[in-house]
Protein backbone atom coordinates (compact mmCIF):
# COMPACT_ATOMS: atom_id res chain seq x y z
CA UNK A 1 0.00 0.00 0.00
CA UNK A 2 2.81 2.42 0.89
CA UNK A 3 4.54 1.86 -2.45
CA UNK A 4 1.31 2.53 -4.33
CA UNK A 5 0.69 5.75 -2.44
CA UNK A 6 4.26 6.91 -3.02
CA UNK A 7 3.93 6.09 -6.74
CA UNK A 8 0.81 8.23 -6.96
CA UNK A 9 2.58 11.08 -5.13
CA UNK A 10 5.55 10.88 -7.53
CA UNK A 11 3.24 10.89 -10.58
CA UNK A 12 1.26 13.86 -9.29
CA UNK A 13 4.46 15.69 -8.36
CA UNK A 14 6.00 15.22 -11.79
CA UNK A 15 2.78 16.25 -13.54
CA UNK A 16 2.34 19.33 -11.34
CA UNK A 17 5.93 20.52 -11.65
CA UNK A 18 5.98 19.85 -15.40
CA UNK A 19 2.62 21.35 -16.31
CA UNK A 20 2.33 24.39 -14.06
CA UNK A 21 2.28 27.47 -16.32
CA UNK A 22 5.23 29.82 -15.97
CA UNK A 23 4.97 33.58 -16.26
CA UNK A 24 8.27 33.79 -18.10
CA UNK A 25 9.89 31.23 -20.33
CA UNK A 26 12.78 29.68 -18.46
CA UNK A 27 15.40 28.06 -20.61
CA UNK A 28 17.87 26.27 -18.41
CA UNK A 29 19.62 23.07 -17.69
CA UNK A 30 16.94 21.14 -15.85
CA UNK A 31 17.98 17.81 -17.31
CA UNK A 32 19.29 16.52 -13.98
CA UNK A 33 15.88 17.17 -12.41
CA UNK A 34 14.18 15.23 -15.20
CA UNK A 35 16.69 12.40 -14.83
CA UNK A 36 16.19 12.14 -11.05
CA UNK A 37 12.39 12.42 -11.22
CA UNK A 38 12.03 9.65 -13.79
CA UNK A 39 14.56 7.36 -12.10
CA UNK A 40 12.56 7.71 -8.85
CA UNK A 41 9.33 7.09 -10.78
CA UNK A 42 10.68 3.95 -12.43
CA UNK A 43 12.29 2.62 -9.26
CA UNK A 44 8.99 3.01 -7.42
CA UNK A 45 7.02 1.42 -10.26
CA UNK A 46 9.67 -1.29 -10.54
CA UNK A 47 9.38 -2.24 -6.88
CA UNK A 48 5.65 -2.71 -7.41
CA UNK A 49 5.91 -4.77 -10.60
CA UNK A 50 9.27 -6.58 -10.53
CA UNK A 51 7.85 -10.00 -9.58
CA UNK A 52 6.11 -10.26 -12.95
CA UNK A 53 8.27 -9.82 -16.06
CA UNK A 54 5.25 -8.79 -18.08
CA UNK A 55 4.14 -6.16 -15.56
CA UNK A 56 7.72 -4.90 -15.13
CA UNK A 57 8.09 -4.41 -18.89
CA UNK A 58 4.71 -2.70 -18.97
CA UNK A 59 5.81 -0.37 -16.15
CA UNK A 60 8.90 0.58 -18.16
CA UNK A 61 6.77 1.37 -21.21
CA UNK A 62 4.25 3.35 -19.14
CA UNK A 63 7.01 5.44 -17.51
CA UNK A 64 8.56 6.16 -20.92
CA UNK A 65 5.15 7.02 -22.34
CA UNK A 66 4.33 9.26 -19.38
CA UNK A 67 7.57 11.19 -19.92
CA UNK A 68 6.86 11.62 -23.62
CA UNK A 69 3.24 12.63 -22.99
CA UNK A 70 4.24 15.26 -20.43
CA UNK A 71 6.71 16.76 -22.93
CA UNK A 72 4.08 16.92 -25.68
CA UNK A 73 1.50 18.50 -23.35
CA UNK A 74 4.06 21.11 -22.27
CA UNK A 75 3.89 22.49 -25.81
CA UNK A 76 0.40 23.80 -24.95
CA UNK A 77 1.25 25.21 -21.49
CA UNK A 78 2.16 28.91 -21.26
CA UNK A 79 5.82 29.41 -20.43
CA UNK A 80 6.66 25.78 -21.18
CA UNK A 81 7.99 24.12 -24.29
CA UNK A 82 8.52 20.63 -25.60
CA UNK A 83 12.14 19.49 -25.55
CA UNK A 84 13.73 16.46 -27.11
CA UNK A 85 16.58 16.77 -24.63
CA UNK A 86 14.08 16.54 -21.78
CA UNK A 87 12.69 13.35 -23.34
CA UNK A 88 16.22 11.92 -23.47
CA UNK A 89 16.78 12.85 -19.80
CA UNK A 90 13.43 11.26 -18.88
CA UNK A 91 14.33 8.08 -20.78
CA UNK A 92 17.77 7.86 -19.19
CA UNK A 93 16.12 8.27 -15.79
CA UNK A 94 13.77 5.37 -16.59
CA UNK A 95 16.77 3.30 -17.68
CA UNK A 96 18.65 3.98 -14.44
CA UNK A 97 15.48 3.34 -12.41
CA UNK A 98 15.15 0.00 -14.18
CA UNK A 99 18.75 -0.92 -13.37
CA UNK A 100 18.26 0.19 -9.75
CA UNK A 101 15.20 -2.05 -9.49
CA UNK A 102 17.01 -5.09 -10.88
CA UNK A 103 20.00 -4.59 -8.59
CA UNK A 104 18.24 -3.43 -5.42
CA UNK A 105 14.86 -5.20 -5.47
CA UNK A 106 15.71 -7.95 -2.97
CA UNK A 107 17.57 -5.82 -0.40
CA UNK A 108 14.98 -3.02 -0.52
CA UNK A 109 12.07 -5.45 -0.12
CA UNK A 110 13.92 -7.19 2.73
CA UNK A 111 14.42 -3.82 4.43
CA UNK A 112 10.79 -2.76 3.89
CA UNK A 113 9.55 -6.05 5.35
CA UNK A 114 11.93 -5.84 8.31
CA UNK A 115 10.67 -2.35 9.13
CA UNK A 116 7.07 -3.50 8.55
CA UNK A 117 6.51 -0.89 5.86
CA UNK A 118 5.18 -3.55 3.51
Amino acid sequence: MVLRVSLIIVLIGIAYLSLTPLETVVVGNDKISHFIAYSVLMFNAGLLTFKSKRNFRLAILICLGFGALIEVVQHFVPGRFMSGYDMIANSLGVLIGTIQTVVLYKPVCKFLRATRII
